[in-house]
């Protein structure tokens, strides 16, 4: 069975030269958010769409916050869209070996921040479409390509979302390629591949406490900082429920396959209430995943950041505690306040800062099929499964809007023995080796084949 890649005569080792130079030119563009400046970034991609023969559309959501789009002509079938973000989150530049925003190629790898998140996958993506042209590929769909603005800042008024509300022909598609998933990870000496079909929803809440103003040196029982305090503590030691979803059942599933049977049991076991907390401590995995999971299982909260008072001798009438609420795909946000509300009780003000729903793809579409044909061929017996993150990507802005759109997380890459990319991401020494840059293009172009109609 052939890669699609394998129907045209494309040169690979000067594609890696092409694709390693154009994330290197990203990367030294600061499109630190805020304030974002990804017009710059918007300008390079249109200024190399144009060399290529094809049409930018520039639009400025905000000064200064640009977004570029082209679409690729194909046949009648729904588009495609291959989708990326251009911002990236702030350095602390003295804590890096090399300049953050240098896109240094050091040990074949290319430092800065963006390498793994993700202006990676929008320099990739974009070869990706300029292959398609130059080999003029005949595809049964439109591709469309989108490099967005304003991801990383949380509420993301600068991008997708704003695409779709001021010029939605730019990336309304059925289905979307972006970040999330595609990486490789390795359990009990079995290897896999990540697709990620969900991601949790977001719902940041402002609770506030009210009491009765008083001099510190008088205490008494109405004390707001005091009664906010007792009401977060259970919260400390207290699980909400559990809801696993359809993706993380997959996910389990999936590594349960060829395990030992005791292992198998155990990654079934996670999925039940009564039997969750010690199957997860029995697992073979790092606290950090296990955290994780216990937080993919369930609607999670976290209390961030606390607010009371001005003056050491006055009690305030008044306190105020922020909570990163997150809920498990399939979830509501009435839901979730109703199981907050359980802990905390009655007298607590709850306000609603920000909501976006948990979001979910199928696994059993034909994109998700796609991608399991491919990867059979390209890493034989090392399967694909479904994943979710406790996370958010800009599927939150889309999906939303278009309630039907499927999208998956899938930047093919093979993680490197002592590199510990996930630490990376958002980290120091943010890098990413130009061997697993190409493994990407290549993928992707396959994945975008196959999708698009070229079988073997």
């Amino acid at each position: 069975m052939k890669r699609p890649s394998e129907h045209f005569a494309i040169d690979w080792d000067q594609v890696s030269a092409e694709v390693t130079a154009l994330l290197q030119d990203l990367i030294r563009i600061d499109t630190t958010n805020p304030p974002g400046n990804e017009i710059l970034a918007a300008q390079l991609i249109a200024e190399r769409l144009e060399a290529e023969g094809l049409e930018p559309r520039m639009s400025e959501s905000a000064p200064g916050r640009g977004n570029v789009t082209t679409r690729l002509k194909g046949g009648a079938n729904d588009p495609l869209l291959l989708l990326g973000h251009t911002d990236v989150v702030a350095v602390e530049p003295e804590r890096w070996t090399h300049p953050p925003f240098s896109g240094a190629l050091v040990d074949d790898c290319v430092w800065g921040r963006g390498a793994l998140d993700m202006k990676n996958m929008v320099a990739a993506e974009l070869i990706v479409l300029f292959l398609l042209k130059r080999h003029n590929v005949r595809l049964n769909r439109d591709v469309l390509y989108a490099a967005t603005a304003d991801e990383e800042a949380g509420k993301g008024d600068h991008g997708p979302g704003w695409l779709l509300d001021h010029d939605p022909d730019q990336i309304d598609a059925p289905v979307i390629l972006t970040e999330g998933g595609g990486h490789d990870l390795t359990f009990e000496g079995k290897r896999f591949y990540t697709c990620q079909v969900g991601q949790k929803g977001i719902c940041r809440l402002r609770l506030t406490m009210r009491g009765r103003p008083g001099h510190g040196s008088v205490p008494h029982a109405d004390n707001a900082v005091t009664l906010l305090c007792a009401a977060l503590a259970p919260l400390a030691t207290t699980d909400l429920p559990l809801h696993p979803s359809q993706g993380l059942r997959s996910f389990l599933g999936g590594l349960a396959e060829g395990q030992a049977d005791s292992i198998s049991k155990d990654l079934m076991a996670v999925l039940e209430s009564a039997t969750s907390d010690a199957a997860l401590e029995r697992l073979p995995i790092d606290d950090k995943t296990r955290l994780s999971l216990r937080s993919l299982l369930r609607n999670s909260v976290s209390v961030t950041r606390l607010e009371a008072g001005s003056k050491i001798n006055v009690i305030p009438s008044e306190a105020t505690a922020w909570i990163d609420g997150r809920l498990a795909p399939g979830q509501t946000q009435d839901g979730f306040l109703t199981e907050l509300r359980a802990l905390i009780g009655d007298r607590v003000e709850i306000d609603v800062d920000q909501y976006s729903p948990p979001l979910e793809a199928s696994a059993d579409a034909p994109m998700f099929r796609c991608i399991e044909q491919v990867m059979s061929i390209v890493d034989p017996g090392v399967p694909v499964i479904p994943s979710v993150s406790t996370g958010g990507t800009d599927a939150k802005h889309i999906v939303p809007r278009r309630p039907d759109t499927q999208v998956y997380g899938f930047m093919p890459y093979r993680q490197t023995p002592g590199l510990e990319e996930e630490n990376l991401i958002h980290g120091h020494d943010e890098r990413t080796p130009v061997s697993e840059i190409l493994f990407a293009t290549r993928v992707l172009f396959d994945v975008v084949c196959r999708y698009g109609g070229i079988e073997d």
